[in-house]
């Protein structure tokens, strides 16, 4: 029996650090590199067993394979005989992210879509050498002192190419953080990591699993039926854009998640870049919050209000209202007070309801006949009573409820023809401000409790993004053009109809809209280009061979690799292909860069040029 103190080899045991399913892990010493290591021991009752012996050399060939700063590295394995078998690592000085959550759970949603982004980097760059973990969870992820985020722990991890090593019918995993195929025996690949890793992001943000039973057969019955509370509902500062990542990675089907987790990766990034974190900063971003979290969290708080305000603000200055009232949703989740915040939303409001006043003034002069002459006389707007402050929520859903119509007026009710228009008076509730029309001759509007009346509205505007090469269906299998200026299209229903959205670079989309409804925004999601590098075999007659990167992500000679291009691109995406050369001779061994400008949905054959 391995104890405390025993020499394996050339390390030395010093103390008992952890234990999991197959192995107890030791603090140990390189004797020969007088360096700290971790020494992962099989379970006795365990290596008596080839099966189990096989998997736990399996771990060691594949964390042998991968090199990433977000992976757990490999020094060592080892089988002296036929009951023991150990693995030598890097030791890390720190805590699981389970600990350190218990310990101190996340204040803001910003944070554990940093945490996730490492661990989905350290899965890309596993996924590009076919391995799968198949048991991401907080207790395989380690924080470093220095904040640096480790996943570790691929004893049951898959390699593609290989058969499996499973007794029938075994599952592998933690059941709270498996997949509905996992669960119910079906096929797994790449998208099972993006379903934990979905899981573990929802558990950090709303602080809670999605997925809880008395017993292991309960989590794993409410997992394949998929059924969760929505993370914006169970935590408003999730906000929408991260709710919708969270949701795309935990869906049930795997054609629905994303389809690489280099795209969540990607999508991450943007989330990311877009609240004021730069993605490429997150590493340090994380060092300062392990290193002072209530300092960091105070600090966070001020900084995203302030980006998200100017960002906001922004995106109503070009006229993207709905995008800057998710940002805006975000800030008063943070500050329910913000007076900034609700002084645009109140602007927004009355804008809104003054030009949805005037054109209907104008539209019932224009068809009351004959010449008329307007003269409009105009106040100074003043600013209306605020109303009561409510949760963020709420105020904001009355908010999207008020400003997101922009289409035309109703048309006006009829009235006799020999009535006469003396006045068109302005609701000065409604607008804080009183602006009549006067002198005016043409049919008198009529008054009295139905005077506002007006039939129900037969048409349906949509918005769409992108709107060039986008067209739409609306139910009828005609396919109209997308204006290119605004990406605003209003057509006439009968009633509720299945909308279509197509373009080329994107995937298509399709939700039932009704007439009347407020304005329908399509924001498509760009379609992955493939890239596929092809090499010469050898160069001035020298047999060589090349690894290559497309876009960051390490990929295979002469096979098709993904490019994402997240959900805020809207230009092409200039690729960059990293090559290195190998060759016993040092002075043959290259490395350069080249690039190239992709589109979405472009498929591409590229030409790796000799190195210079």
């Amino acid at each position: 029996m391995i104890q405390v103190g025993q020499v394996l080899d050339k390390y030395e045991l010093l103390e008992r650090v952890g234990q999991g399913g197959m192995a107890v892990v030791y603090r140990g010493l390189d004797r020969s590199l007088k360096r700290v290591v971790a020494v992962k021991v099989l379970h006795k009752h365990l290596a008596d067993y080839q099966e189990a012996r096989d998997r736990f050399e399996r771990e060691a060939q594949a964390v042998a394979k991968l090199r990433h700063e977000n992976i757990l590295e490999i020094f060592d394995y080892a089988a002296r005989s036929e009951t023991e078998a150990y693995i030598v690592t890097e030791f890390i000085d720190g805590q699981t992210l389970r600990q350190v959550c218990a310990d101190r759970p996340l204040a803001y949603p910003e944070i554990g879509a940093m945490l996730i982004l490492q661990v989905g980097r350290a899965l890309a760059h596993a996924h590009a050498h076919g391995i799968l973990h198949r048991d991401v969870k907080p207790e395989n992820i380690m924080i470093r002192a220095d904040g640096v985020v480790k996943l570790m722990d691929f004893g049951i991890s898959h390699m593609v190419d290989l058969e499996r090593l499973t007794v029938t019918g075994q599952l592998l995993g933690s059941p709270a953080y498996m997949a509905p195929e996992h669960v119910e025996g079906r096929p797994i690949d790449y998208r099972t990591d993006v379903f934990a890793a979905g899981i573990v992001l929802y558990q950090l943000t709303v602080g809670k699993l999605p997925f809880e039973g008395k017993n292991p057969h309960e989590v794993l019955k409410r997992i394949a039926e998929c059924k969760f509370v929505d993370p914006r509902m169970a935590n408003p500062r999730i906000g929408n854009r991260l709710g919708k990542i969270i949701l795309r990675a935990m869906a049930a089907q795997p054609a629905d998640r994303f389809q690489a987790i280099g795209e969540m990766v990607v999508t991450l990034e943007a989330y990311l870049d877009e609240s004021g974190l730069p993605s490429d900063k997150a590493a340090a971003e994380l060092a300062r919050y392990f290193a002072a979290p209530a300092a960091y969290e105070a600090a966070l708080s001020t900084r995203l209000i302030d980006h998200l305000t100017r960002r906001g603000q922004q995106l109503l200055d070009r006229d993207e209202r709905a995008a800057a009232l998710d940002v805006f949703d975000r800030v008063l989740t943070l500050d329910a007070n913000n007076e900034k915040v609700i002084a645009i939303l109140d602007g927004i409001n009355r804008r809104v309801r003054l030009k949805a006043i005037g054109l209907g003034a104008l539209a019932a002069l224009a068809i009351g006949g004959g010449a008329f002459a307007i003269h409009r006389q105009t106040r100074a707007l003043e600013p209306a009573a605020p109303p009561p402050r409510a949760s963020p929520v709420r105020r904001l859903a009355h908010t999207i409820t008020a400003v997101a119509p922009d289409d035309p007026p109703p048309p006006p009710p009829e009235v006799p023809d020999d009535a006469l228009l003396a006045e068109v008076p302005v609701d000065a509730a409604a607008s804080g401000a009183t602006t009549g029309v006067v002198g005016v001759t043409g049919p008198r509007l009529p008054t009295g409790p139905d005077a506002g009346a007006a039939p129900m509205a037969r048409e349906v505007t949509v918005v769409v993004s992108p709107a060039r090469g986008s067209r739409v269906d609306f139910g009828d299998g005609r396919w109209i053009d997308v204006p290119p200026d605004d990406g605003r299209l209003t057509h006439a229903l009968d009633g509720e109809a299945m909308v279509r959205v197509q373009n080329p670079c994107c995937e298509e989309q399709a939700r039932a809209v009704s007439p009347g409804a407020p304005v329908a925004s399509f924001n498509l999601r760009f379609r992955a280009a493939t890239v596929t590098v092809r090499c010469p075999a050898s160069i001035t007659g020298t047999p060589w061979e090349v690894s290559v990167k497309i876009d960051g992500m390490p990929a295979q000679i002469g096979e098709r690799a993904n490019v994402f291009f997240g959900d805020s691109l809207v230009n092409d995406k200039v690729v960059g292909l990293e090559f290195v050369t190998s060759s016993a001779d040092a002075a043959l061994r290259k490395k350069w860069t080249q690039k190239r400008k992709v589109r979405p949905g472009e498929t591409i054959e590229e030409p790796c040029k000799p190195p210079p």
